[in-house]
């Protein structure tokens, strides 16, 4: 997960708020959400739950019809009530916090008469811990799909940004290993050199290695060569476009690329406004000094008609 500041928050809050999450497993394990710590509190009561979904409004949870919280809810619907969130951070260590709540719905789970799921309407913008994992996520998937082409070129700049400490890598064909050299990466897919001759590489399958230094984190890229060419000048080294497959994509690869597509986004913004500034600041300079020589000028001219005046007289 990425630092962010107020305004990245309250931007997440402002575009996201009403998108809900279904939290499968795959969506658990990417957002860090411990299930086994999510529980229900109401009138110092406490009881777990299993989470179905969340956005940053309003939160689904499955009960059990015997437990004391469905008898409360089902006692009173205006009862009290708030869901406690787990979450780990990088270093593994929890992170929780309660969101208070109003229930607006209860209905069986799956026509189950043990199981019922509540509809819990957040009474107040929740914490900035939920707000961030939210909408980093929701963001993340909507770039994924959005701007899957986007190239990124691997160079010195890029991968201290992204966080790979090298262009060196691996890739294994038909399972065996081959050393590459990244081009360029993207959401979709990558572009990698290495040894061997086009039209035995085009159509296989691969995986394509990479390793995260922040996260401390190995991951496998499954894919398919597209296209494959000579290097320019070489007859024994070619160059591949791998194109990923979609349902393989870690999300740990996904959120790195969401992050430095975005944080290049705003450092060309940040560029774009100090440009302007400094032009302004520059034609602002340009003016004064215009002003100054054309008020000396005017001076000199005024001693000069005086000068010559007296002259006369």
């Amino acid at each position: 997960m990425s630092v962010a500041t107020s305004h990245h928050i309250s931007r997440y809050y402002d575009y996201y708020r009403d998108k809900e999450i279904v939290f499968t497993k795959a969506n658990l394990k990417s957002l860090r959400i411990d299930p086994r710590q999510i529980y229900l509190k109401s009138n110092g009561g406490q009881w777990p739950c299993i989470i179905n979904s969340s956005s940053l409004q309003q939160a689904k949870v499955i009960i059990g019809t015997a437990s004391g919280i469905y008898s409360t809810v089902q006692k009173n619907r205006t009862a009290p009530i708030s869901i406690r969130y787990c979450f780990f951070d990088q270093n593994n260590e929890p992170i929780q916090f309660s969101v208070n709540c109003n229930v607006i719905d209860i209905k069986p789970f799956q026509d189950s008469n043990e199981l019922a799921m509540l509809t819990l309407n957040f009474t107040q913008r929740p914490p900035d811990d939920l707000i961030l994992r939210i909408g980093e996520f929701i963001e993340v998937n909507e770039n994924f799909q959005n701007r899957k082409e986007e190239r990124i070129a691997i160079n010195e700049n890029s991968l201290r940004l992204l966080n790979i400490p090298k262009e060196e890598s691996y890739i294994f064909i038909a399972g065996v290993p081959r050393k590459c050299i990244l081009k360029d990466i993207s959401f979709g897919g990558a572009k990698a050199m290495l040894v061997g001759i086009p039209k035995f590489l085009e159509n296989k399958n691969v995986d394509l290695r990479l390793f995260f230094i922040d996260t401390n984190e190995k991951i496998s890229l499954q894919g398919i060569i597209k296209q494959s060419d000579f290097l320019p000048g070489r007859k024994d080294i070619s160059i591949v476009h791998i194109e990923f497959i979609p349902d393989e994509i870690p999300m740990t690869y996904k959120f790195h690329i969401n992050s430095y597509i975005t944080s290049y986004q705003k450092q060309l913004i940040q560029n774009q406004i100090n440009n302007k500034e400094a032009a302004e600041k520059a034609e602002a300079e340009a003016a004064a000094k215009k002003e100054a020589a054309e008020q000396r000028a005017a001076e000199i001219a005024a001693q000069k008609a005086a000068l010559e005046k007296a002259g006369k007289q």
